[in-house]
């Protein structure tokens, strides 16, 4: 059996020490204990101990002055603080000072040894090494992502228009900015368009720019996201959401390669580069008059598809450790992720794409403390419960889960299909076919919220 670490024990209080010295010495640990801040300060100092258990309020030295002792002495240290009196500062306090865990008196015992067995756990266990990458770098190593790339450098070679289409969440951006890069175009400006967040009326003058007087507050000349990219790229993010009565006009510019500010009289030339990306049917937009089908054809001279997440598992572990590498770094947290911990990353559908899963390695660092994260700890981060989806509590299988998470969607959406699926990043459909599975599209199923059964039904 492997011998027990030893703990440096820190307590004014010498019942207490007692009670915690005698138990955890019979369960194998050695303790050394004493009942004085500044001897508690000389030990941490000189001892280096591998567990520390202090109290935050010893006498004029304080367990956060423990804590920053053994810190500096052994950064590799698991300092354990206690307290009767806890309060949001120094609970803070001990977290941002890297302290391992923070137990309230009276201590559970058993409680206590669990957090020192995981204590001792995060000591031995060795640190996965984060594989690094360059940040905006694209990460991926299997087939479909090997073939991604083949088409980005495809795309780079030439100067024609692409349309980039992917799910929510996949790394369109990502992707328009790695063909700018590789491009002859590099080292001009690579401008993204947000193209849901402009307004109708205000589409020409954000493209083309504006002359001195022409509407009432244009005191001066503006210029447009075109003359801002100078001859480099421009990314439209979403362009199925730029209006149709806009569209005939970029039609035209990306035809003639020309356009004239709002109030001005003289066209004028330039070598943009084009790139487009979208989540949305564009096929099904344009049979339903929302999209123009000329427009479409002229964007998507390359068409570039971006894999789902769900669609390249083996690149979880990559991505996952890169993801941690920059939280941990951000966060000045020592966590890492256990082989299991991969494994149910791996498990989950990921509706939200890389993001979904980017978003999902902060939250385990942020709300983990220091050391290995393992599977309980992914599948706490990833299931969220609410009074509506607690009837699924603890879902054996996948289908179970993803039921549970569409059914959250659609409850922070009010029901409302077409926002839910733009909340999960799938498209309206597919969320549909997935309720009609699961027979949640018929009034009156028990397993929809009274309050949601004809939103589901009903509202678009």
């Amino acid at each position: 059996m492997t011998p027990r670490l030893p703990v440096l024990l820190v307590d004014d209080d010498e019942g207490i020490t007692f009670s915690i010295a005698t138990y955890l010495q019979a369960k194998g640990y050695p303790v050394t204990v004493t009942n004085s801040g500044e001897e508690g300060l000389r030990l941490a100092s000189e001892e280096k101990f591998p567990l520390v258990l202090a109290d935050i309020y010893i006498d004029r030295v304080t367990g956060l002055d423990i804590l920053k002792t053994a810190k500096a002495a052994w950064s590799d240290c698991a300092v354990i603080l206690m307290t009767a009196k806890g309060s949001v500062r120094t609970t803070v306090e001990a977290e941002s000072g890297g302290a391992f865990d923070y137990l309230p008196k009276p201590i559970d015992l058993s409680n206590l040894l669990k957090v020192l067995e995981r204590a001792e756990k995060s000591l031995r266990s060795e640190r996965p090494v984060a594989e690094a990458s360059a940040e905006g770098e694209m990460v991926g190593e299997s087939s479909v992502m090997v073939e991604l790339y083949k088409n980005i450098a495809r795309a780079a070679r030439s100067d024609a228009t692409a349309l980039i289409r992917g799910e929510t969440g996949s790394g369109k951006e990502l992707v328009a900015r790695a063909i700018h890069t590789a491009s002859s175009r590099s080292r001009q400006p690579f401008v993204p368009v947000d193209c849901a967040a402009i307004p109708e009326n205000l589409w020409e003058s954000e493209l083309f720019g504006s002359t001195k007087g022409a509407f009432t507050s244009a005191e001066r000349d503006r210029a447009g996201i075109i003359e801002q990219a100078r001859g480099g790229t421009i990314f439209l993010d979403e362009v199925g959401e730029i209006p149709i009565s806009f569209q005939a006009k970029l039609l035209r510019f990306l035809e003639a390669k020309e356009y004239r500010p709002v109030g001005g009289t003289t066209a004028r030339k330039t070598t943009v580069r084009i790139l487009a990306a979208t989540h949305r049917p564009l096929e099904e937009m344009v049979e339903h008059g929302e999209f123009r089908s000329d427009l479409y054809h002229r964007l998507s001279v390359l068409n570039i598809p971006v894999p789902a997440l769900r669609d390249r598992v083996q690149d979880i572990r990559l991505l996952a450790s890169r993801f941690l590498a920059e939280a941990t770094q951000k966060q000045g947290k020592d966590v890492w992720l256990e082989p299991e911990a991969i494994g149910a990353l791996e498990l989950h559908a990921w509706p939200g794409n890389v993001r979904e899963l980017k978003n999902a390695i902060e939250r385990l660092v942020a709300m983990s403390s220091p050391g290995p994260l393992g599977e309980a700890d992914v599948r706490r981060a990833l299931i969220s419960k609410s009074p509506e989806t607690a009837k699924t509590a603890n879902p054996q299988t996948l289908e179970d889960a993803e039921k549970e998470h569409v059914l959250e969607a659609l409850r922070l959406s009010g029901g409302n299909r077409t926002r839910a699926a733009e909340r999960l990043g799938i498209q309206r459909r597919t969320l549909y076919k997935k309720l009609e599975r699961w027979g949640l599209v018929h009034e009156g199923h028990t397993d929809v919220p009274e309050s949601q059964r004809s939103d589901i039904d009903d509202k678009d």
